[in-house]
């Protein structure tokens, strides 16, 4: 018995990988290291190149919670330009909403610009839940051409919450967040664009509830006539 055992361990060693050795497909200036499948699935979850800006502990986060091996479901919206009258008030962008789970969901809301925003101002972006309850919220992200930032600060309610950021004076830009929530519900998603400059006291001025902007955010004061009331997204655990 020892002897089979002994030679099952040499066969490993020196014939070939073992079956738990992890392939180095992509590694990023912080020092993650993904398989080529790890790597699809962050392309999935986000965007083809968020990789680059993966950080270990948004890595570990999702190995812990042992997703790789987990279905993801996406479901996105194409804002088209927006007109009032004859001039154009907001650029095409996408929102998707992703989810991917186990015994707890990991989902992500993400906008996309595809040109440059005409108004780079102060920009909202949240969600609402309804049945499901929130775990986490990770850091909003902003990436653009030559541009990252980070935002830890969001605004929570008990059925949800909202980051507010401001745009960056670039192009190619996604805005990004992901959070943990339990199964059974629905969670709707929200990004609302200020269509002329605001302030961050301005682009806090909102609750969260059913009948909002994205059906989401209730806009109060000021910032009611500042956001474009763009739709939101939605999707089921």
């Amino acid at each position: 018995m020892k002897r089979k055992i002994l030679f099952g361990l040499l066969l490993c060693i020196f014939l070939a990988p073992c079956a738990s050795a992890k392939e180095n497909y992509f590694t990023n200036e912080n020092g993650v290291s993904l398989s080529e499948k790890e790597y699809d699935f962050f392309s999935k979850l986000y965007w083809e190149g968020y990789q680059k800006s993966l950080t270990q502990e948004e890595y570990l986060q999702i190995k812990d919670m042992d997703l790789f091996d987990q279905e993801i479901e996406k479901k996105t919206y194409t804002n088209y330009p927006i007109t009032r009258g004859s001039s154009v008030t907001s650029n095409l962008r996408t929102l998707s909403i992703t989810k991917v789970c186990n015994s707890s969901c990991l989902n992500t809301l993400v906008a996309t610009w595809i040109g440059s925003p005409f108004v780079k101002s102060y920009d909202v972006m949240g969600v609402r839940l309804n049945g499901p309850s929130l775990l986490t919220i990770n850091n909003l992200r902003i990436e653009g051409n030559n541009f990252s930032q980070s935002y830890n600060n969001p605004k929570k309610f008990n059925n949800g919450f909202g980051y507010s950021f401001q745009l960056p004076n670039t192009s190619n830009i996604q805005v990004s967040v992901s959070f943990t929530t339990t199964q059974s519900g629905t969670i709707y998603g929200s990004y609302q664009h200020a269509m002329s400059n605001t302030s961050s006291v301005v682009s806090n001025q909102y609750t969260i509830g059913v009948g909002g902007y994205g059906n989401v955010f209730q806009f109060i004061g000021t910032a009611r006539n500042v956001y474009d009331n763009a739709p939101g997204v939605d999707i089921s655990l």
